[in-house]
């Protein structure tokens, strides 16, 4: 069958069809690619609200289809009086065939539920809420790429509904309260639906399991679900609370939107003991104290045989935790000499095979001797076995389990009776910010200090957090190319983006940490959406920049490389990429060295009141060795930052970038050598950076680089 330039078998090439449209597998004829090509059933094209909703459709996707994570519209059009939509062939499973045949693990359903949350974040960003977010609506390629699809009933946040108020449009089992009634939506509807979807991806079940239509929509409305630790064993606490948080009643009570969830997503995954159930170690921290367990019920006698043993496991459960000290108080009196911030009371009972144990969790300054806790918080634990060792076996795994999510909960949280000096934090760690981009191995090392300091004033600065990250990044490249320092990086920002997932400097942080792991899609990703967080992102603009000329998108690396200029002029590297650019761009001659010449002149401005960034020295003698060429000017500014830092590995590594690009090529090899042994990964630059061309066929230069 022929629709248009598309050719098809109706039988043999259906992939799917739904009440008003069918899909199938096809070829394009003009450009002889295969497409998935949906088309409009011949009912439907009567219908005006439903050729709408298809137009619509092509409409809303096409404007997402930038993203790695959502599926590509190719075209839209009509043709013999029928609607289609090709758009780009996906080979894989849904998400909902995957749950039906399989039980996903922990690490794979949150790797899953973040490149979902990631697309949907996108899809918010730009004004759509998608309204049908469903595992049939998930699709899992062969190599792992997941992608979000069918945007049939999206709708933007300000356009007027093609549905009749009270109208359900939408698959119920995953819908909000307020979908069900027929309310309007915003962005936490979908927030709704997508903690439906990671409930039944990661415990097997719908958290609201129903016989028929009504009894769904009551469930939904009742709100009352099933913790997920209570469908699956050993289900991760963080987990469990995040996609509780997602299913909460009032929208106001949820994540504000996917961004939000991305954020949370981000550093549970960062965290692979979270992922497993374990509580992060960089969250607890600290001293907890358990007094003996008291006894309680018909049966003393046996329930003080098992507290005994059953409060020694329960120690050693916690030891496992890292970071957290857990000790026994045999006396129950609290210790005088010892610091402690948590202090677990427990009442046990017992009757026959059936165990119930109260736990009252103790929060406190910490400190030491005894005094008020700022914080209590209940929890029971009942099990089940007429097995001795079964039942002391069952309750310390539920205790531990509920803990860590206490313990969890109570970490990731401002203290109100602590002070946090906010805007002191904020005001050192933009401080912070300067003195790392100054660019030297040592004032890495000051920043870093800086940071923390910021984390000690304010342990919630997400800005410092990003900044740690950020440093991070620099520390892999100043220190031999440790890939560790990468992971460290990703995990601080997943940090920092858990406490505001509207920080741009975060996303900044997670683009350049993909980045130099070589994920360039996902790098670029952040950048973007850390402009679109915050359209004075400097540094985002810089390394987005960077990242399109490296892989020669000079005409989209030219604008965005002038942004960066125009937010921080002070920052030298961004003219002197800008000149490389503008160089390879068929435009007037006299455009780079204008850019040159301003770069210059901005260094020595700054350079008059920083004198000791290195950054600015180093970027305006590579752009004078570009301008001016083997004069004494850029030999002495290169002599110059040397002399500041004669064992400094950033210094030495563009120093020889000056040399290489002054054709001196015994000194650039030289400088190169010092840079290396001083600890600065060299390697990766070595083969792309375009200032060593001169150097290539040199054997000792070729001996480097291997």
């Amino acid at each position: 069958m022929k629709l248009s330039h598309f050719t098809f078998d109706p039988e043999r090439d259906r992939l799917g069809e739904g009440p008003l449209s069918e899909v199938f597998k096809a070829v394009d004829l003009d450009l002889g690619r295969t497409v998935a090509l949906k088309i409009l059933r011949a009912h439907a094209e009567i219908d005006p609200q439903a050729d709408h909703r298809f137009q619509r459709e092509a409409k809303h996707t096409s404007k997402l289809e930038e993203h790695r994570n959502i599926a590509t519209i190719y075209e839209f059009g009509k043709a013999e009086g029928t609607s289609y939509i090709a758009m780009q062939y996906l080979e894989g499973r849904t998400l909902d065939k995957i749950i039906k045949g399989q039980q996903l693990g922990f690490e794979e359903c949150v790797r899953i539920l973040r490149e979902v949350a990631d697309a949907l974040a996108y899809v918010h960003e730009n004004g759509l809420v998608h309204r049908d977010l469903k595992p049939g609506n998930v699709m899992v390629l062969e190599d792992g790429t997941v992608k979000l699809l069918d945007f049939g009933i999206a709708r933007a946040r300000d356009e007027s509904s093609i549905t009749q108020h009270g109208m359900l449009v939408g698959t119920v089992l995953y819908m909000s309260p307020e979908q069900v009634r027929g309310d309007e939506l915003d962005v936490r509807s979908d927030v709704y639906a997508f903690g439906s979807v990671a409930y039944h991806a990661a415990t097997g079940q719908l958290p609201f399991p129903g016989k028929s239509f009504p009894e769904v929509c009551m469930a939904i409305l009742d709100g009352q679900v099933k913790r997920p630790s209570l469908v699956r064993q050993g289900f991760p606490p963080m987990l469990e609370e995040l996609i509780l948080r997602c299913l909460r009643a009032e929208p106001k009570d949820r994540y504000a939107d996917a961004g939000a969830v991305y954020g949370a997503l981000l550093l549970l995954e960062g965290s692979s003991t979270a992922v497993n159930g374990k509580a992060p170690a960089a969250n607890v921290n600290g001293t907890i104290l358990l007094p003996p367990i008291r006894c309680d019920g018909p049966h003393p006698d046996a329930c003080n045989v098992l507290a005994g043993s059953l409060r020694k496991d329960l120690v050693t459960q916690l030891l496992d935790i890292k970071n957290l000290l857990a000790k026994p108080l045999d006396d129950g009196l609290m210790p005088g000499d010892l610091e402690y911030d948590w202090v677990l009371r427990t009442k046990l009972g017992v009757d026959g095979g059936r165990g119930v144990l109260d736990l009252e969790l103790e929060c406190f300054d910490r400190g030491k001797g005894p005094r008020a806790p700022r914080e209590r918080l209940n929890d029971r634990v009942e099990f089940t076995d007429h097995d001795e060792w079964g039942l002391q076996d069952g309750l310390v795994r539920g205790a531990v389990r509920v803990l860590k999510r206490r313990l969890t909960e109570v970490a990731s949280k401002p203290i109100a009776t602590v002070a946090r000096k906010v805007d002191e934090a904020i005001a050192q760690a933009r401080h912070a910010h300067e003195i790392l981009h100054r660019g030297t191995s040592k004032q890495l090392i000051a920043s870093r200090m800086q940071f923390l300091r910021a984390i000690d004033l304010d342990p919630y600065c997400a800005l410092a957090h990003a900044g740690l990250a950020e440093s991070l990044v620099r520390k892999y490249l100043y220190f031999d190319g440790n890939t560790k320092y990468l992971e460290e990086a990703r995990e601080a920002a997943a940090r920092a983006l858990s406490l505001d997932a509207t920080c741009a400097e975060a996303h900044t942080a997670l683009g350049f940490a993909f980045h130099l792991s070589g994920h360039t899609t996902d790098a670029q990703r952040e950048y973007r959406r850390a402009i679109q967080l915050d359209e004075k992102e400097w540094l985002a603009y810089r390394l987005l920049g960077a990242l399109n000329a490296r892989m020669g998108n000079f005409k989209e690396a030219a604008p965005l490389l002038r942004k960066a200029i125009a937010f921080k002029p002070q920052h030298i590297g961004s003219y002197d990429h800008l000149y490389n650019v503008l160089r390879r761009l068929d435009r007037d001659p006299e455009e780079p060295l204008v850019v040159a010449d301003e770069g210059i002149a901005a260094a020595r401005k700054h350079l008059a009141q920083v004198p000791d960034n290195q950054e600015a020295r180093l970027h305006m003698a590579m752009l004078q060795a570009r301008l001016y060429g083997a004069t004494k000017e850029p030999r002495e500014t290169v002599q110059k930052a040397r002399e500041l830092a004669p064992k400094d590995g950033y210094t030495a590594f563009h120093a020889a970038c000056v040399y290489a690009i002054l054709g001196d090529t015994t000194e650039a090899i030289d400088a190169l050598r010092s840079a290396q042994s001083r600890g600065y990964y060299i390697q990766t630059e070595l083969q792309r950076n375009t200032d060593f061309e001169v150097l290539r066929s040199d054997p000792e230069f070729q001996a480097l680089a291997s």
